[in-house]
């Protein structure tokens, strides 16, 4: 943890971190710049394909001066490794941190973590090290740990926002008693169609426009990766009937899904014989459910053109990972 004495306070005091959740503010010198850019990427490498890749986090680079103005900001890093007294980054990260911390950084370990720093709900990394080698030898160790840090934080702030108290709880309880299975559903959603007797059910929203499609077939139908592959291969056109998907960028892999074995799928999906073409990046999760004896069959895509479809994805797995079935 940072040194409490000197960055925390009671956060009862502080309003809350501002910013958007795919942002990182990174205030450094420009001298330091190229190796915390470097250090920075070997991190955070989640890209979603649009079909034009797009990274999960944006890296928004300001000089030292600007910190008091943006040390409220959701994510936050500051870093200093060039150790010349003119550099104003590591005069920053000097005056930061106590004396004795440090020094221990400037040998140890250089990357320390904390939250609620100067606003509530906020990531606050310093980076403080003597050399390039010094920081780049952690990257194997601090990767995952860094990562599962940012995404918690993005699933806390984006839950409170996208689950509040205005849920469409109507739809919600429509879907339950219909179908047996339960889904949090966002205000603003609606069902575009739902199909009993073909056992599925879409839904979604406008601007941007955010589908959901869930199936589901009697039997365990995951046991073999080809025919789980085809399945899904040719599941858009027979339940959404206007669209399918790309061969650019698809993969398919072993996954979990709320404690079930699971095939995870991805890629970019488009528009069959349609006068104004349409397109974007999906995720699938296909599960077998032994209570139900089920296999379901989890589907969502998003079409926003011109415009950030990485944070909106992000969404719909949180939505998607409500799903769970009535025993």
């Amino acid at each position: 943890m940072i040194g409490l004495s000197v960055l925390l306070s009671g956060c009862s005091l502080k309003r809350e971190a501002l910013g958007a959740d795919n942002e990182i503010r990174v205030i450094c010198s420009e001298i330091d710049k190229p190796a915390v850019i470097t250090y920075l990427k070997s991190i955070f490498t989640d890209t979603l394909y649009c079909p034009e890749p797009e990274p999960y986090y944006y890296l928004k680079f300001s000089d030292p001066s600007t910190y008091t103005a943006l040390n409220r900001q959701a994510q936050v890093i500051v870093a200093a490794l060039n150790r010349d007294p003119g550099n104003p980054g590591y005069n920053l990260v000097k005056k930061m941190l106590p004396e004795n911390q440090f020094k221990e950084m400037e040998t140890g370990d250089p990357v320390i973590l904390a939250k609620n720093v100067n606003a509530n709900k906020q990531l606050f990394m310093v980076i403080n090290a003597s050399t390039k080698e010094q920081l780049f030898a952690t990257i194997e160790e601090k990767r995952d740990f860094i990562r599962e840090q940012f995404h918690d934080q993005f699933i806390d702030r984006q839950s409170r926002f996208i689950f509040g108290d205005d849920r469409n709880k109507k739809l919600e309880d429509s879907l339950k008693t219909e179908y047996g299975w339960t889904l949090k559903i966002p205000w603003g959603w609606q069902t575009i169609r739902s199909q009993s007797d073909h056992s599925f059910v879409w839904i979604g929203k406008e601007m941007p426009f955010q589908w959901i499609g869930i199936s589901w077939e009697a039997g365990n139908l995951v046991n073999d990766e080809l025919s789980v592959g085809e399945n899904i291969w040719g599941w858009p056109a027979s339940h959404y009937g206007s669209i399918r998907f790309n061969e650019y960028h698809f993969s398919i892999e072993k996954s979990q899904f709320r404690g079930n074995n699971a095939w995870r799928a991805e890629g970019i999906w488009e528009t069959i014989d349609l006068k104004e073409s349409k397109g974007g990046p999906f995720r699938s999760y296909v599960f077998y459910d032994e209570g139900k004896d089920r296999t379901y069959h989890l589907n969502y895509l998003i079409h926003f053109p011109g415009s950030d479809k990485s944070i909106f994805m992000r969404q719909l797995d949180l939505i998607v990972k409500t799903f769970s079935v009535l025993h």
